[in-house]
């Protein structure tokens, strides 16, 4: 060997232990290099015949899932390739685009020959020039790769995917995203303007992935979303809001919305009715009155005829809601107090919710059979407070309010308490210490107050109703009829008593225009003021200002509409 062959030898050495060297450092650092290349094979999936080769590629080639070649399935269709045996992943149609990222395997998907055919169709939506690229139709379930523009321009706006709204304002897909097809759609070409507002989805707190944000033209109309896969123990989806907290502009799923500005929409989520553990309705509620969350709705379903003590329905948590109902509107449970004293007191932080339930008290009680604290009792559909007596200095015989809530709905029932004091107030509701009551629906009736003694010569006000300390009533419907009130003095308001500093207001709900009945003081369904020397307001009687105003005149099915109907000035 030469010397000048020695010395080429010598350098090829140098120059290979170089690389060599950079590949073992590599290796030590980096972990083994990646394959340049994967392999694409294909499963007949339990067709007989043929699969399609299988293609080496370099790694990120985009390649075309091939037809089905030679294979076949015995009464059934061909409609694609899935990663998944049991077509459990996405099933993608003839002629998909896959980039290759690893080795893959894709098995024939074979479907009933039944299956119905579903048809894409993308609408140019008021291109300028071009063509929409071609209808793509497949079996259901399958999904295809949504294309791009084609030929398709808009002569001063850029292409922005596709929509399921020709105004933009559904669900967005983005070129080359994966679309299952299970019904007949249009997908409409978005065109996009210089100026855009992104309308954000938010958790809140969820966990899971919120709706996409959509992206639209100033102006456009969207439709909101819903949860997506957003799930949030213990609670339910209730829509979004403007505010994390709830407290701001709530939008159903569903809703339409004006896009005119950035902005981030909050789930909105409420609490999922759970039933608290016990044998007995007693048990249920002590374990709410020990309970320490917060936001918590408690689902009580009483499935006998069941007697209880007078109960505090109190709570260690805050923003408790408790629902007590019967199975169903045909099979009405009756709770019957045992003892003396409110069958359920309701305070701080507690919403009571009545249904097609029966709270019924007895002819030698001391309180009025539910008092209302600073919490809320809500009488919904079936719910009825009856055959309470009070005989006591504590006011009311149906329901005391003091200084909480009353929300009474169509369907619930007042009636047949009675209360007899010196003097007595408040036969079916008292409402005291800025105490609230809105009626939209239900009856008040054949509720009673009587003064217990001629020596004391007292009174009976609000046969159906007495407002004092205050206090607020609502009525936007329902019926007051057959309350009475009986005073050995006087005897004031059959149907309604308003005190001095309290409200009575009747006005129509939104969208109707009656606002419930209060019946004067003829015919069967009268309210009236009895015995005494004063007889004052069978329907409606206000105790202040320069004139004591009352109601005589109102027969039976007459509707009081506006306060100067009552005949106040």
């Amino acid at each position: 060997m030469t010397k000048r062959q020695i010395e080429y030898f010598i350098l090829v050495m140098i120059i290979g232990i170089t690389f060599l060297s950079c590949d073992l450092m590599a290796t030590l650092f980096h972990g083994e290099k990646p394959p340049d290349t994967y392999t694409v094979t294909f499963n007949a999936n339990g067709a007989i015949g043929t699969p399609p080769a299988e293609q080496t590629v370099n790694a990120g080639t985009v390649i075309r899932l091939p037809d089905k070649g030679g294979m076949s399935s015995t009464g059934n269709i061909f409609v694609g390739w899935n990663e998944s045996s049991s077509g459990g992943g996405t099933t993608y149609s003839v002629g998909a685009s896959i980039k290759v990222t690893r080795d893959m395997v894709f098995y024939a998907q074979w479907l009933d020959g039944s299956t119905p055919q579903y048809t894409v169709t993308f609408n140019a939506n008021g291109a300028t020039s071009g063509l929409a690229p071609a209808s793509q139709t497949v079996y259901r379930g399958i999904s295809i790769t949504v294309p791009g523009q084609g030929t398709l321009s808009f002569s001063g706006k850029t292409f922005g995917g596709w929509n399921t709204q020709s105004n933009g304002g559904g669900t967005n897909y983005e070129v080359g995203a994966i679309y299952t097809v299970t019904d007949n759609v249009t997908l409409y070409a978005k065109w996009q303007s210089v100026v855009q507002y992104t309308v954000t989805y938010h958790a809140n707190g969820a966990s899971g992935v919120a709706p996409t944000a959509q992206t639209v033209d100033p102006g456009t109309e969207i439709t909101l979303p819903g949860v997506g896969s957003m799930t949030n123990i213990g609670k339910m989806f209730e829509g979004w809001n403007t505010q994390a907290n709830g407290g701001g502009i709530s939008y159903a799923e569903g809703a339409a919305y004006t896009v005119n500005g950035n902005i981030t929409l909050y789930a909105k989520w409420v609490s999922v009715p759970i039933t608290p553990p016990g044998a007995t309705l007693a048990e249920q509620l002590a374990y709410i009155c020990n309970y320490t969350g917060s936001e918590t709705v408690f689902d009580i379903v009483v499935n006998n005829n069941e007697s209880l003590v007078p109960t505090s329905v109190d709570s260690m948590g805050l923003n408790i809601t408790v629902i007590i109902r019967s199975v169903s509107s045909e099979d009405v449970k009756t709770i019957q107090l045992l003892g003396q004293g409110h069958l359920f007191s309701i305070d701080t932080g507690i919403t009571l919710k009545l249904q097609d339930i029966v709270l019924r008290g007895h002819s030698t009680n001391n309180k009025a059979l539910v008092a209302v604290g600073q919490g809320k009792l809500i009488l919904d559909s079936g719910a009825k407070i009856t055959m309470n007596s009070s005989q006591s200095s504590s006011q009311g015989g149906g329901v005391y309010v003091g200084g909480g809530i009353l929300e009474m709905n169509e369907g619930a029932e007042i009636s047949g308490n009675n209360h007899r004091g010196d003097p007595s107030y408040g036969g079916g509701i008292y409402v005291i210490n800025n105490g609230s009551v809105v009626l939209r629906g239900g009856l008040i009736s054949e509720n009673s107050v009587e003064a217990a003694t001629w020596a004391n010569r007292t009174s009976g006000c609000g046969g159906g109703i007495y407002i004092g300390g205050n206090s607020t009533v609502i009525m936007t419907g329902g019926i007051i009829s057959k309350n009475s009130c009986k005073g050995y003095m006087s005897a004031y308001g059959g149907g309604v008593y308003v005190g001095n500093g309290s409200t009575f207001t009747k006005q129509p709900a939104s969208g109707s225009s009656t606002s419930g009945i209060i019946y004067g003081s003829t015919g069967n369904n009268a309210n009236t003021c009895k015995n005494g020397d004063y007889n004052a307001g069978f329907a409606v009687y206000r105790g202040f200002g320069s004139v004591k105003i009352r109601n005589n005149t109102l027969g039976p099915g007459d509707e009081i509409t506006t306060l100067s109907d009552v005949g106040w000035e």
